[in-house]
């Protein structure tokens, strides 16, 4: 009996946290962008591209990535192709990760047109706040 409540409260969490980053069927919602995950050399090509670029350096199986991966979705519908928005998993290469100096999953970095790094949030990044700091680092 315990394990069915817990199922259903896990459930009840994942869904109030924005895991899903689907609709459900029968929804009209449209679907969420996914957020591609790059490698060391994307990542560099994407740097050189001029283009506003944000990387949220984290984890796949890191729930505070996770979390913010809804979050990501929506900024990639609103500000479309103004800007790259890529997951960077750490753990599978730790050297790129110490070059840009991450120490904490999950870790949001914005680098602007030049490739340079115009702002930087360590943790779970509220959607309104992500916003208003966009709009002073002169994105929005």
């Amino acid at each position: 009996m315990t394990k069915p409540l817990s199922v259903a409260l896990f459930l009840t969490l994942v869904a109030a946290l924005g895991f899903a980053s689907t609709p459900p069927a029968g929804s009209s919602a449209t679907p969420r962008p996914e957020i591609p995950a790059v490698t060391a050399q994307e990542l560099d090509a994407a740097l050189a591209s001029g283009s506003w670029l944000i990387v949220e350096f984290g984890g796949e199986h890191c729930i505070p990535c996770k979390a913010m991966q809804p979050i990501l979705q929506d900024l990639q519908t609103a500000l479309g192709t103004r800007v790259k928005i890529h997951n960077f998993w750490i753990q599978k290469d730790p050297e790129t990760a110490r070059r840009f100096k991450i120490m904490v999953m999950p870790t949001q970095v914005v680098f602007n047109q030049k490739g340079e790094e115009v702002l930087r949030h360590q943790g779970i990044f509220p959607a309104d706040e992500f916003h208003a700091a966009l709009k002073q680092a002169g994105l929005l």
